[in-house]
């Protein structure tokens, strides 16, 4: 079965065995550089401060003060939710090896186990840094721009690009074309190159994108 990348990803991560809510979705999906097997699924847990409470009330109390022209606060906004929000919670990054997914529902993920990590995969890449990436060939050409990863489910591992052929494609019709992945192409910081050969064997079906 092949799909897209964004697929998997806002998928609520439950558990295997008892269904029960991790309460995270999947954020990202890191690949292996090399082989572009599927490594882990990315998600980030925010957890409240520890002075959450405090941070609550000194809300309250800017809202007061400005509210009454304290401080200088002639046409300051208040302070919303939102901005507490964003000063109550810490964020951090933690990976699930994908070995452990079990079924990828219409809106869940399930997984077994609870083992994850919290230290960034060396050899591994989002494809949240692929996308986006203008792909080229080895002689400078600019084939398209990567708009998503093609993955094979029972493979486990990514096996094409969906690429936008940038002006031709928007005056001539909406869809994207699909290159397949090889083992020969490199990522670099702000391209993808690909050997020459690769810019004639585009197409216009996903399933016609096989791995190598």
């Amino acid at each position: 079965m092949l799909i897209f990348g964004k697929d998997i990803l806002n998928k609520e991560i439950v558990s295997s065995e008892s269904s029960e809510s991790f309460n995270h979705m999947v954020e990202d999906i890191l690949l292996n550089k090399k082989t572009f097997d599927l490594d882990y699924l990315l998600y980030v847990d925010k957890r409240p401060e520890e002075n959450a409470q405090e941070n609550r009330l000194e809300t309250s109390m800017d809202n007061v003060v400005n509210s009454v022209g304290g401080l200088n606060a002639t046409n300051t906004s208040p302070v919303t939710n939102e901005d507490a929000h964003f000063k109550n919670y810490t964020k951090e990054t933690f990976y699930i090896p994908f070995n452990a997914v079990q079924n990828l529902g219409e809106d869940k993920v399930k997984i077994s186990g609870i083992e994850k990590q919290s230290h960034d995969p060396i050899d591994s890449i989002t494809t949240d840094s692929i996308i986006h990436k203008k792909v080229k060939t080895e002689s400078g050409e600019t084939i398209g721009k990567v708009q998503d990863v093609i993955i094979d489910w029972e493979q486990s591992r990514a096996v094409g690009l969906s690429l936008s052929d940038g002006f031709w494609a928007k005056l001539m019709s909406n869809t994207n074309r699909y290159m397949r992945l090889e083992d020969n192409i490199k990522l670099e910081t702000e391209d993808i190159i690909v050997p020459e050969h690769m810019k004639d064997h585009l197409v216009d079906d996903i399933n016609d994108v096989h791995p190598k």
